[in-house]
């Protein structure tokens, strides 16, 4: 009887207070079935995502055998000798064609342009490769190479030669991520820093003939002549690669068809990284030149291009199909630290590239070929040591501690630039380059290697892609540092012979100096003193440079030193078994 009464009043009051609930409780159960498939669907999507991501990069693993490894490898050698003669060519000749364009004034922007289109471009040739096959966009950028070369010949202005360059550029940024991305296809990591060590090699090559190359030409006949040279030796590259360079096309295209290899594209990120970069590197390099750094327009751009970088990010994490950066591989703190160590390389490495030829021209008086032959013991040495690094890296299957004392000597030739001095010998000068190189060849491929074992198989083309868009966009911070540092510093020393002027240096002279502080300056009606002056002057302003380039390379040094070391293999593969191990297997199985 309790039992009812008690049960009875539960049940009315049941219906009294909510008659409807049974229909609330129906509509909340379809709403949490909705909800539910809602979950389902977007996890679904993000699998789907990945799972596209993984096969497009995995059907382009082909690993070849040793003879054919070596066909490969020397085609792609001669690849990166044609992109980094035409890159580092002109360094040596910035002031002759400045002269030629009448564009004195503005010729760093041969550089500048270079540099940006090649950090732009490179944030999408690694995703491009996935979707359309490395062979072809190899090639595509290998012929706008070889078409800008002509072009910069046929240049009449300024403005005509720094738009070749951009799209130089692009052609050089495309052959060096994509060179270091086959080979990567073709080679297992456990292999990979030996191969990769040996086209650094080649990279060195580049660097060190196409000063020369130039310096030649302009001796010889006209700089003009180097890029009619480079231009169709670029096409028998290209052709060669087109016979030689066969990657597996059909898996490629039984993961996406032709018309979904195009509507997978990221079109919406590729315009905003394009956007992003160029407003914030056009500032970067030209504020304080071109442009005050207070000025409207610089701070406009940094604003707009910063606003655009958060942009861009929320397009790859939430709207693209196919990211061009994979947010996901900045999810592990290795990876973080070895792209950070990246970016101080670029400012370091091509900043120093950049000032070197001034130090040589307007410290120690040397020609275009004097300067040539004094960047050869860096580039000789980091082609060398970047072959013998990845014998070691091979050999001991792990990378950190050649990564780490490549950056220790990297560190301490910069802080052995501080003994440069207009009357320093040239012997010291080698040995500190010889370090230097030395360093700059045991980090250079290293890096690359230990970025692919941090992250998953399948990434391995956007992680070479993405560290190469963060060592150029440190290289345009690095030159942009550099002529903010050296400009200031020299317009400062001016400044002090102005109102101390004990040698007597015509005012006339120090105002032209002041207004042509990268051109090369004739000492034809100076004094032994006054020269002495003057040289002194450019050099107190490099060595403030020098400091800035210790500090660079410190932040490599330390920020390297907490990347963890999981050997040769990637993140989704199984640990290697040491060779014990190995032994012990057989030996069981043997049993």
């Amino acid at each position: 009887m309790s039992h009812v009464s008690t049960e009875e009043p539960e049940k009315s009051r049941v219906e009294i207070i909510d008659p409807n609930e049974h229909k609330h409780s129906h509509d909340d159960k379809h709403k949490d079935k909705r909800d539910s498939k809602d979950v389902q669907v977007e996890v679904k999507e993000k699998v789907s995502k990945t799972e596209l991501a993984d096969k497009l990069g995995d059907s382009h693993m082909n690993i070849l055998p040793t003879k054919k490894i070596i066909i490969y490898l020397l085609t792609l050698g001669m690849i990166m000798i044609v992109s980094f003669a035409d890159q580092n060519g002109v360094t040596v000749a910035l002031t002759v064609i400045g002269k030629d364009l009448h564009a004195e004034e503005s010729i760093n922007w041969a550089g500048t342009a270079s540099l940006l289109a090649n950090c732009v471009s490179q944030v999408f040739f690694g995703r491009l490769s996935d979707i359309f096959g490395r062979k072809t966009v190899l090639l595509g950028g290998l012929l706008i190479l070889a078409i800008a070369d002509i072009g910069c010949g046929l240049c009449q202005t300024g403005v005509q030669f720094y738009i070749c360059r951009a799209f130089a550029g692009i052609g050089n940024g495309c052959a060096s991520s994509l060179g270091m991305v086959i080979l990567s296809d073709i080679v297992s990591l456990r292999d990979r820093g030996r191969y990769q060590g040996i086209l650094g090699t080649s990279v060195g090559v580049g660097n060190s003939i196409g000063p020369f190359i130039m310096a030649g030409f302009i001796k010889g006949s006209r700089w003009r002549n180097f890029y009619f040279f480079l231009g169709p030796f670029n096409i028998v590259v290209t052709t060669l690669t087109y016979f030689i360079i066969k990657p597996p096309q059909k898996k490629n295209d039984s993961v996406l068809s032709k018309k979904d290899k195009f509507k997978n594209i990221d079109y919406l990120g590729i315009l905003v990284a394009t956007a992003s970069l160029t407003l914030l590197l056009i500032p970067i390099t030209g504020g304080g030149s071109t442009y005050p750094w207070n000025s409207t327009i610089v701070i406009a751009m940094f604003v707009v291009g910063g606003v655009l970088f958060f942009a861009f990010l929320l397009v790859e994490a939430k709207f693209a199909s196919l990211p061009m950066v994979p947010l996901r591989i900045f999810k592990s703190p290795s990876v973080c630290l070895i792209l950070l160590s990246n970016f101080f390389f670029g400012m370091s490495y091509f900043g120093f590239l950049y000032y070197a030829p001034y130090y040589y021209q307007m410290v120690k008086g040397k020609d275009m070929v004097g300067s040539s032959i004094l960047i050869l013991p860096l580039v000789l040495a980091q082609a060398l040591m970047s072959a013998v690094a990845g014998q070691i890296i091979t050999f001991v299957g792990h990378y950190i501690h050649v990564v780490l004392t490549g950056f220790f000597l990297w560190l301490l030739g910069c802080c052995l630039l501080l003994v440069w001095s207009p009357t320093v010998n040239d012997g010291v000068i080698v040995v500190v380059l010889l370090v230097m190189g030395t360093g700059v060849g045991w980090t250079f491929q290293p890096t690359m290697v230990a970025v692919q074992a941090q992250s998953k198989k399948a990434d391995r083309a956007v992680v070479i892609s993405t560290r190469n868009v963060l060592r150029s966009f440190g290289g345009a911070v690095g030159i942009s540092i550099g002529s903010a540092t050296v400009s200031n510093s020299f317009l400062q020393k001016i400044n002090s012979v102005y109102s101390n002027n004990k040698t007597h240096i015509p005012k006339s002279y120090l105002d032209y100096v002041k207004d042509n502080i990268y051109s090369q300056f004739s000492t034809s009606s100076l004094n032994s003193s006054q020269i002495k002056v003057i040289k002194n002057l450019y050099m107190d302003s490099l060595k403030n440079y020098f400091y800035c380039l210790i500090a660079f390379m410190a932040v490599c040094f330390i920020s390297s030193l907490f990347i963890r070391d999981r050997g040769l293999q990637c993140i989704d593969e199984p640990p290697a078994k040491k060779k014990g191990e190995d032994l012990e297997s057989s030996a069981s199985s043997f049993k």
